[in-house]
């Protein structure tokens, strides 16, 4: 029987090797489809979140960049 797909997170720290918003997201997707354990190869549907851990303060910045891989149901 085949093993089901979960969904996983991927996160990326923002620091000075993140020269933009982008930069922390592709990090955070490569992050994320590295935990998948998915076969190489095409994979339909997949749901992709990115969002942000933020500190606000004045003006307030992001902190971790993440992005969630959900498989199809």
């Amino acid at each position: 029987m085949a093993k089901k797909k979960k969904a996983v997170t991927g996160t990326a720290q923002a620091g000075p090797s993140i020269k933009g918003h982008w930069d922390g997201w592709n990090a955070a997707l490569d992050d994320a489809l590295g935990k998948t354990g998915w076969k190489a190869g095409d994979h339909d549907a997949v749901q992709v979140e990115f969002y942000a851990n933020v500190k606000v303060v004045n003006p307030g910045s992001i902190v971790e960049y993440a992005v969630k891989l959900i498989p199809p149901k």
